[in-house]
């Protein structure tokens, strides 16, 4: 659990307009050679691997099953919020899917910070409202959810120094859509403020 909701920080585990978002190169980088003599023979380019922090702490349990809303969209916006203070981008997949604009900006945020050596000392996100379908008789849900969140240090990993700010996100109404993948759990896809002229090419609204 930042897109509009954040949905949540990750909670709404995502990240808000008008906060600094950090984004970067893929976690393994490939720098370019130096240009060889006419004589030389070509070298091979060298692979510079990112190591992955251990986690800081244990990741929370994701409860995103069944049509509880609430509950569903506070979990994943938990779980964001924890993998932005102890970025992978392996477990991205855990809480959004794949393809969709939440995956997109939660894995430029975790790239981001990795190649900073930095993260986010996180605020949960305050949800307020969620409403959706309930049953759900589909695959993919949109809710209407009322959600906000404070301001977020990002900081060094070596020591805490303070190196920028995620914005604070004032509350306001989202909609949040979910998919529900083939183990039967949902996860964000994407955030959108409703007031607006968003449109589904803009990017999710980092409220996690």
């Amino acid at each position: 659990m930042r897109a509009q909701l954040a949905v949540l920080g990750v909670t709404l585990t995502a990240a808000l307009s008008g906060c600094a978002t950090l984004t970067g190169a893929a976690v393994t980088a490939t720098p370019a050679p130096a240009k060889p003599s006419a004589s030389a023979s070509p070298r091979p380019m060298r692979v510079v691997s990112i190591a992955i922090p251990k986690p800081r702490s244990a990741a929370p349990g994701l409860a995103n099953t069944g049509s509880s809303w609430m509950p569903i969209v506070k979990s994943l916006s938990a779980y964001g919020q924890w993998l932005l203070g102890n970025p992978d981008p392996a477990l991205v997949g855990n809480v959004a899917t794949p393809g969709c604009g939440m995956a997109t900006l939660l894995t430029q945020q975790v790239n981001g910070l990795l190649t900073s050596k930095a993260y986010v000392r996180t605020t949960p996100a305050t949800i307020s409202q969620v409403v959706g379908p309930s049953p759900a008789t589909t695959s993919t849900v949109v809710l209407t959810v009322v959600a906000g969140r404070a301001a977020e240090p990002v900081v060094s990993r070596a020591g805490g120094k303070p190196i920028t700010t995620f914005a604070p996100y004032a509350p306001g109404t989202l909609h949040v859509t979910l998919d529900k993948g083939a183990d039967s759990r949902w996860r964000f896809c994407d955030v959108q403020p409703i007031a607006g002229a968003a449109s589904p090419d803009d990017p999710s609204v980092p409220l996690i």
